[in-house]
């Protein structure tokens, strides 16, 4: 292990630890819960290690996902969020409610995976039909795509008087929600194993259809389980947490600027990366008000990664440009 790697683990191991120390109440600290107050470990147990573990798969996977986007659509600046993925969870999850009323949060799961899966599909497909294949107009198509289907959801849910669902969901958050719990982010786990297995077979097909069946790739197969193993990570993080932007699109390539492109190597410190981004961020929404204000009160962790997340993105397009 390099050395590197070893200090981002000691990096995201203290911002673990912080996190089960900081939260709007002041007095379940790191101390009471070192002393062993009860009503402090009842506290951690139920609400601060579930969280934690909830924004360390959340972030690892998203940043995991993005990675695996960028590979199957053979383009830097791709991503869940940029190819419509996030935008048809939400609206899988807003016709659960219409159609289905009362449908459980496991309903609500398969109903928006199968709708990210058939968006994401959609997006690669028509993106290795167009000719003009510019590393910068990609995502802004993919943009576009995400912002008709969020249209949609969203006049969907005027014309149905909905829009508190979509309240609900709209805004990441690892506080929990109305709409689901965290065990159901869970199923990422396999998700990121099936990723782990499969990270050379990406690489491979980042390559090009024709370069993977030369090496002996299955190039479909290979490609429907990167599909099917983003729009799981996509519908499962999007109905316990809500939306993260940026995440999948500024971690795999900040990673690939300081270490290379080799996918194998490259995809544990993707995943540790994302933490730590998404730690720091959510640290942020659960400090800022109270050190400005004195008040006790959380901001939306969405909105801290919108904010920095849009400033890496801004860095990394004029750098591409820049060195292009």
């Amino acid at each position: 292990m390099n050395k590197k790697r070893i200090i981002s683990i000691i990096m995201l191991i203290i911002l673990m630890i912080l996190s089960l120390g900081i939260d709007a109440r002041e007095d379940v600290n790191l101390i009471t819960i070192l002393q062993g107050n009860p009503e402090a470990l009842e506290i951690l147990f139920i609400s601060r290690i579930p969280r934690t573990i909830t924004i360390l798969l959340t972030a690892s996977a998203l940043s995991v996902a993005g990675l695996i986007m960028q590979a199957i659509g053979r383009n830097k600046f791709v991503a869940p969020s940029i190819a419509g993925t996030t935008q048809a969870a939400a609206l899988g999850i807003l016709l659960t409610s219409l159609l289905i009323p009362g449908t459980p949060i496991w309903g609500k799961f398969l109903f928006s995976f199968s709708l990210s899966m058939l968006a994401t599909f959609f997006f690669l497909y028509f993106l290795n039909k167009i000719q003009f294949k510019n590393e910068i107009y990609i995502p802004l198509i993919g943009l576009m795509f995400g912002s008709l289907i969020g249209a949609l959801t969203t006049l969907i849910a005027q014309m149905t008087n909905t829009l508190q669902v979509l309240n609900a969901i709209g805004v990441g958050s690892f506080t929990n929600k109305t709409i689901g719990t965290y065990e159901i982010i869970l199923l990422i786990v396999p998700a990121l194993i099936f990723a782990f297995m499969y990270v050379t077979k990406f690489s491979i097909v980042s390559m090009g259809k024709d370069f993977s069946q030369n090496l002996g790739v299955k190039y479909n197969k290979v490609l429907t389980i990167g599909l099917l193993i983003v729009s799981l990570i996509s519908a499962s993080t999007y109905i316990v947490v809500g939306p993260l932007p940026f995440l999948g699109l500024i971690i795999p390539n900040i990673v690939s600027i300081y270490y290379g492109d080799n996918l194998k190597k490259n995809i544990w410190d993707i995943a540790i990366f994302g933490s730590i981004f998404v730690f720091i961020c959510d640290l942020l929404a659960r400090t800022l008000i109270f050190i400005f204000t004195g008040m006790r009160y959380e901001l939306s962790v969405g909105f801290i990664m919108g904010i920095i997340g849009s400033i890496i993105f801004l860095w990394l397009i004029f750098r591409r440009v820049k060195h292009a």
